[in-house]
């Protein structure tokens, strides 16, 4: 660990693995292991590793899932437990569960992680009811509205990549200039607006594009050609 002095941090869905160039992205980060590696992902652990090692992407320095809110050290994925119990100190999702019962119109769907709670909407308008109703019960929370699926998952407050990046880099001592971000999504726009280099890939979302820092390379590559691009650009211009 010692010997990594830049690294990519990337999202997975739709930015590394899902339009097409994983075998290329794949075979240039094996060829280059003094460059490090962190997954940020909205996935479970055991989800992201499966698509991780389906495409023999290498090990990572970390991995950070479920939109950071849970960090996990490489090789050997060990918990970061003082990351949990941060994020454990701002979530109570019974609580938030109870507060949203009886709200007409929203419908609980389970929990796909200890951090994620689903709920299917009636209507686009709920969104905002859901969020009245969260604050009025004191109940800071992070909400993702997926439209085409109707679906609203809530998440702890403090369940930000942008958050577990910088933790992640304080403690394995990589400044944030050494490190180039690579997203698509509306839950990669606070990591790719924070301070460091990156690449929004061509597929990444309008309203993401029209929010970024000037410094925000806009790839014509989509998903992972995209983050190569962008990354090997990047590199040649700090040799």
């Amino acid at each position: 660990m010692a010997a990594i002095r830049r690294v990519l941090a990337t999202d997975i869905d739709g930015t590394l693995i899902g339009h097409g160039g994983e075998e290329e992205v794949r075979d240039y980060l094996v060829a280059h292991p003094e460059l490090g590696i962190i997954y940020l992902t909205g996935r479970t652990l055991n989800n992201a590793c499966a698509l991780i090692g389906r495409y023999g992407f290498p090990n990572p320095l970390a991995i950070a899932t479920d939109v950071g809110a849970d960090i996990f050290w490489g090789p050997n994925l060990e918990a970061d437990e003082f990351w949990a119990f941060e994020q454990r100190r701002y979530w109570s999702p019974r609580r938030l569960r109870t507060a949203l019962s009886n709200v007409p119109g929203v419908i609980y769907r389970g929990r796909s992680s200890h951090w994620r709670v689903a709920f299917e909407l009636d209507d686009l308008t709920l969104v905002s009811v859901v969020k009245s109703c969260l604050a009025r019960n004191h109940l800071p929370a992070r909400i993702l509205w997926y439209p085409d699926e109707r679906r609203l998952d809530i998440l702890p407050c403090t369940a930000l990549k942008s958050r577990a990046l910088h933790y992640i880099l304080r403690r394995v001592g990589v400044k944030a200039q050494n490190c180039f971000v690579a997203g698509n999504a509306e839950n990669d726009g606070d990591m790719l607006s924070n301070h460091y280099p990156g690449v929004l890939v061509a597929n990444g979302d309008a309203a993401v594009r029209n929010c970024l820092p000037e410094w925000i390379m806009r790839s014509s590559y989509p998903g992972a050609l995209g983050v190569l691009d962008g990354l090997q650009q990047w590199l040649d211009q700090n040799r």
